[in-house]
């Protein structure tokens, strides 16, 4: 009857800890997604300072990804005319920043909004980068993880018209199954990072105010209105 007793204690105990194990890993991720929810910022004087033409910067990269900050300049560069603001051309920034000596985008924090604003032909200045971009394992779940910071800067003042920070999307799994695990995981890690970038700015754009030009959805390739490296 004790060794009966006994084999239902350990029988326990291991329930126990399989509930630990288990239910822990999906605590701590659900507190971690209240910890990622995104924050704005819109100046209260927007209208007042909105800009019309905006120079969209090299954006920074802080991840492991190679190459991920180009993603991001060019959805953001892609999906800003949709708002109704002109861009500075893509050619006219490199040209410019090669002109003031900038090599990395960490550099452009040495050149003031004004200078910026006077050497580009631009209102505002629009610069960020990529944060976070990465494939994350813990126990029963995967998951990819993107944040990035976007601060849009207006050269006359210097002011921030507009900050989006930190969104982030990730694909869980809950498999419990090893091999499927494991499956699940290499799905994600070769998941496309273009394909993240592109919903990260589509979220963080939905927070920019619209802007003085109105933009025809059925014509929205030839409002794609650019100034163009004289």
């Amino acid at each position: 009857m004790s060794e009966h007793n006994n084999n239902i204690d350990i029988l326990i105990n291991i329930l126990i800890c399989l509930v630990f194990f288990i239910i822990m890993p999906v605590s701590l991720v659900l507190a971690e997604d209240e910890s990622q929810k995104n924050s704005y910022y819109t100046h209260p004087d927007y209208q007042k300072f909105m800009p019309k033409v905006i120079g969209i910067l090299p954006m920074d990269n802080l991840s492991l990804e190679p190459e991920i900050e180009t993603f991001l300049y060019h959805e953001v560069y892609n999906r800003l005319i949709a708002k109704g603001y002109i861009r500075v051309s893509t050619d006219k920034i490199l040209e410019n920043m090669g002109k003031l000596g900038i090599q990395t985008p960490g550099q452009i924090s040495g050149i003031s909004p004004q200078t910026l604003g006077k050497e580009l032909g631009c209102d505002a200045i629009l610069r960020g980068g990529i944060e976070q971009s990465a494939a994350v394992h813990g126990g029963v779940y995967d998951a990819v993880v993107v944040s990035c910071s976007l601060y849009l800067i207006h050269c006359p003042t210097g002011e921030v018209l507009w900050s989006c920070e930190q969104w982030r999307t990730a694909h869980r799994q809950w498999q419990l199954d090893p091999f499927n695990a494991l499956i699940n995981i290499i799905a994600h890690e070769k998941s496309s990072r273009k394909d993240r970038v592109a919903w990260l700015v589509h979220e963080m754009l939905k927070t920019f105010p619209d802007g003085p030009i109105r933009v025809v959805n059925e014509d929205l390739l030839n409002q794609a209105v650019e100034i163009k490296s004289k």
